[in-house]
Parts: structure tokens; sequence; C-alpha cells
């Protein structure tokens, strides 16, 4: 079966106009009604695994952030609510509820649909709408789980940043991104970006120019690391690489993400893989993006 997590509280991270807000969260939810997913439920992250991924110093500022005041992270993209604190602390450990069904032998796949996203948050500080870093605090409780070598895969459109500042020198993560190379952040994830000490060679970045199509990316798939053989995937889902969004210059098309999808998850094959929601703003085409990945996973008969 095929692990789908949701819960309305994803809705009270309250980002008014802003292009990350609820509706995204809603409108997904939506479109998966009936598809007969295993449901999840999510799990609050503690303060010990956060830091394990985050500088205890701004654990405690966003904890007290709004009640002193602050209504934004670094700069207005990552607003903070008076509920924010709370939401993004179960986005970022809902990824435990999916580990937890994997390992009791429940699913093999699954879809995370939550916010606030996370793989802009680097070890330091949140940024790029992102609170806490939703999937590197998973690919340590994967490890705690017995799964130990991690290939986190980010196709998000923007550079994941924050995943790739938390693994840089772990040789047991894993992490390959393909994003636009003249797009937020701007000046991270570069091709020369490869780790390092023992994690030299294990920060794999594939940038792309403007305009770029599906061919173009899904050739840079060919370049998935076969040589370190995962025990589990995670995927930042980012779907603001499409062709109907505004937030970038990509054009990738539905039967592209299609094909994307099915790439990852024959890389997969038997192994887990959970994929966790990052970018995509247009609702139609977000909504659409995510039934189509679903749809795949279904397909694929794990």
């Amino acid at each position: 079966m095929v692990g789908y997590l949701y819960d309305e509280l994803f809705t009270k991270h309250d980002t008014g106009a802003h292009i990350e807000n609820k509706d995204r969260v809603i409108s997904i939810d939506e479109s998966l009604r009936g598809m007969g997913l295993f449901k999840l439920r999510p799990q609050k992250a503690t303060i010990e695994e956060l830091e394990e991924i985050h500088d205890p110093r701004y654990l405690e500022w966003v904890k007290d952030a709004y009640s002193k005041g602050y209504r934004h992270i670094l700069n207005e993209d990552t607003v903070l609510s008076p509920d924010s604190y709370e939401v993004a602390l179960y986005a970022a450990g809902s990824g435990k509820s999916a580990i937890d069904a994997v390992k009791a032998g429940m699913i093999k796949r699954a879809f995370l649909n939550i916010r606030p996203p996370g793989h802009h948050a680097e070890r330091n500080t949140g940024q790029g709408f992102c609170i806490f870093n939703n999937i590197a605090l998973a690919a340590r409780y994967a490890q705690k789980s017995g799964f130990e070598k991690v290939l986190i895969i980010d196709f998000d459109v923007h550079h994941g940043n924050g995943t790739q500042d938390i693994f840089y020198d772990d040789d047991t993560v894993c992490f390959f991104s393909t994003h636009e190379k003249e797009n937020y952040p701007y000046f991270t994830g570069a091709q020369e970006e490869i780790g390092v000490g023992k994690g030299k060679g294990y920060n794999i970045n594939r940038p792309y120019g403007n305009y770029c199509e599906d061919e173009e990316l899904l050739n840079l798939y060919e370049d998935l690391p076969t040589w370190f053989d995962p025990d589990i995937l995670l995927i930042s889902a980012g779907y603001d690489l499409m062709a109907d969004e505004s937030i970038s210059t990509a054009r990738i098309s539905f039967d592209g993400l299609r094909s994307l999808v099915r790439k990852i998850l024959d890389f997969a094959s038997d192994r887990p893989a959970i994929f966790f929601l990052e970018g995509g703003y247009n609702i139609e085409s977000l909504s659409k993006s995510v039934y189509i990945t679903v749809e795949e996973m279904l397909e694929y008969g794990l």
C-alpha cells in the first residue's frame, strides 16, 4: 500500500496571501480522496530530534519568536504566525510516521502532504518559506530505525541548500539535487559542491539552465548514485518546476513529471521511498502533479 499523511493542523500555519499558503495542502488532499491510501497520522518532532539537525540557539529563537514580536525569519519570505512553531514541529516529525509504518511492514511508499516545507532550512536558520528541515530530521530518524544509508533526492526547482548544509560532511546520507541554476537561493547548488571531509563525493548537484524541458531534466537522473546502494530513499518533492508555475522558467510537462517519478521509483526498486511536499504554488498544477506522483506509486505495485 501507499501511505498518505495529511492533517488540518497544517492549515494553521497562517501565511495570509503568501504563495505558500494553506490552499496548497487543502487542494492536494481533495485531489487524492478516493485513491485508497493508507492514512498516516502526524507525529511531533522532539527538541532532541531537532537538535540533531539544527543549532539549539535557533530552535530556542523560533520557539519564542512570535511572542517577542517577530513575524518573519530572515525576511518576508518566511512567515511566522501564532501557530507556526507548533505546526512546524508536526511537519518536521511527520516523516517518523511514514518510517514507522515502513518498519512495521504496512507500506513501502508514502506521500506526506505537509507544510511548512523544509529543504531551505539550514542548521542555523530557516528561510525560503521553511522553518525546520523536515526531510533532514526524517533521515536521522530513519538511521535510528535501521536504515543506515539514506539517499535524499530533491527535484524542487530551487536548490535544497538547507539539506546540503546539514549533511555536507556526512557519508551516510547522500544528497542528489536537480534545480534551476539562476534561481533562489542563488549562491548554492553548483556542481562543484561535492561535500567535505568524509562527506566528499556524497553531495551531488545537477543544476540546469533557464527554460529546462523534460528531456534535459530526465537526462540528469541518469546520474543517480547507483554506487551508493541506499537502504531508503527520501524525496523532496517540489512541483515549482512545472510549466504552469510562475516562480521559475522551467517547462516540465505532466508527462515529464510522470517519467521523473517512474525513474525515481525504478531506482528505488524494492527499497522504501517517501515523498515530502516542498514547493509548488499554482494550485491546479500542484494538485494534478501530486495526483500523478501518487498514481505512479500505486501503479508500481509494492
